[in-house]
């Protein structure tokens, strides 16, 4: 439940938004870090707790605003086509204008329009709207550069190949919603969704049905990380230096956090895990000669007996929240094996978003990208983001055994510290 209750009346907001504004701009300025424009050679925000917090607080007021200040209908006016906003951001990444556009300089609308192999008019209407919503800019008529924000996709992969996905994958399936929540009320899974609803298959089985996206999907996760910052929780809040061995990436796919990981932490060896032989593939290209020798890549289904036996850490991250209940409990059931085999201390990490509890007063903006979350899960896999409590409830119905011994709820994703209690008082201290 979001802890923003009271209304203050837009001349108080604007008041705050001002101070907070500025707090904002001394944040930036005391890290030596210039303020932000629409350049496309301004510097990139900090990504700390601390000036996550400053964003979250700015943004929420700034929203309060707007919408008093608009009223409903003018709101409506413009949430109902935010639809064909999407459609031509969709259609300029399909036809590759964020590429085309030089990261230097500027480009005719006519070579735009010939080298995406499509008509000027088409191209110059849809380069215009876009930048009436900050992408892109065309300083002199008939040319088109890029702004801060188009760039960003120019430059970064992994972050386009997130957008992209989302656009000509995750969002046609949400618009099935309604549909295919009529066809199977009181069903979920990942046959009874919007993305089966869209594709006629599950999302995992598309992927393998259409390899040429896999890849791209791969990306997509290494972009999603960049975007959230979501290796904070797992990378500060467990002891990784006071540990040796190997990590079990389980559910691993293209290796990315492992990859990150060896990097921040040169003593420990990682094992990659994951069904999808193309998207291990794609890991094993992404290795640089200094990780090279401590990041191995196995092909396994995590619903299987866990394999690799004897392991300092098993980690289990972003993998539950594609699952409904009864294949979670499947999963944890299978890593019994090699806690079983591994020293009593070995914890299983679980490294997902964790949904605060009915009622707990959180700020409305984390909140929101929690659930916003949670309903992606929703209409791709007919699945769900868990609260602490869901948590383990699974956890025991898979192990009587299993106990938490730490939660970290606060970040872009939450990390559980999950023991097996062997009997011996060792991690018999559950959350």
């Amino acid at each position: 439940m979001s802890s923003e209750s009271k209304d203050p009346g837009i001349t108080n907001l604007a008041q705050s938004i001002l101070e907070n504004t500025k707090e904002v701009a001394r944040y930036l300025q005391t890290s030596g870090i210039a303020l932000p424009t629409f350049s496309p050679t301004a510097e990139a925000l900090p990504t700390t707790p601390d000036f996550q917090k400053l964003q979250a607080r700015l943004r929420t007021q700034l929203e309060d605003l707007q919408l008093l200040v608009e009223g409903p209908p003018r709101f409506y006016r413009y949430f109902l086509t935010r639809g064909y906003d999407l459609g031509v951001f969709q259609t300029a990444l399909d036809f590759g204008f964020f590429t085309l556009v030089p990261p230097e300089g500027d480009i005719a609308l006519k070579e735009l329009a010939s080298q995406a192999g499509l008509d000027p008019d088409r191209t110059g209407r849809m380069m215009r709207l876009l930048i009436t919503q900050r992408f892109f800019q065309e300083n002199r008529p008939g040319f088109f550069a890029h702004n801060s924000f188009s760039i960003a996709l120019q430059r970064d992969e992994d972050m386009r190949s997130m957008v992209h996905m989302s656009f000509d994958e995750m969002l046609k399936a949400c618009a099935e919603a309604g549909a295919a929540i009529k066809a199977n009320p009181f069903k979920t899974d990942g046959v009874h969704c919007p993305f089966y609803a869209r594709f006629g298959v599950p999302v995992y089985d598309y992927f393998e049905k259409y390899p040429e996206n896999s890849g791209r999907f791969a990306k997509a996760m290494a972009g999603w990380r960049k975007m959230a910052n979501a290796t904070a929780e797992l990378t500060d809040n467990y002891p990784w230096a006071n540990i040796e061995g190997t990590v079990v990436d389980i559910g691993g796919g293209s290796g990315h956090v492992s990859m990150e990981m060896a990097q921040l932490f040169p003593h420990l060896k990682f094992a990659v895990q994951d069904c999808d032989e193309s998207v291990l593939a794609e890991g094993q290209q992404l290795l640089s000669d200094d990780i090279r020798d401590r990041i191995s890549f196995t092909k396994t289904n995590f619903f299987e007996p866990q394999r690799f036996l004897g392991a300092s850490v098993y980690l289990l991250r972003q993998c539950t929240c594609n699952w409904v209940d009864h294949d979670i409990v499947t999963i944890f059931k299978s890593v019994v094996p090699g806690l079983e085999s591994s020293d009593p201390n070995t914890p299983l990490l679980i490294n997902d978003m964790i949904i605060p509890e009915p009622g707990s007063e959180v700020e409305r903006l984390w909140e929101r990208e929690r659930r916003q979350v949670d309903i992606t899960m929703l209409m791709l896999f007919g699945a769900k983001q868990r609260t602490v409590a869901e948590f383990k409830t699974l956890l025991k119905e898979a192990d009587t055994r299993y106990v938490i011994r730490k939660v970290h709820e606060q970040g872009a994703l939450g990390l559980l510290e999950v023991y097996l209690d062997r009997g011996d008082g060792v991690n018999n201290i559950a959350s």
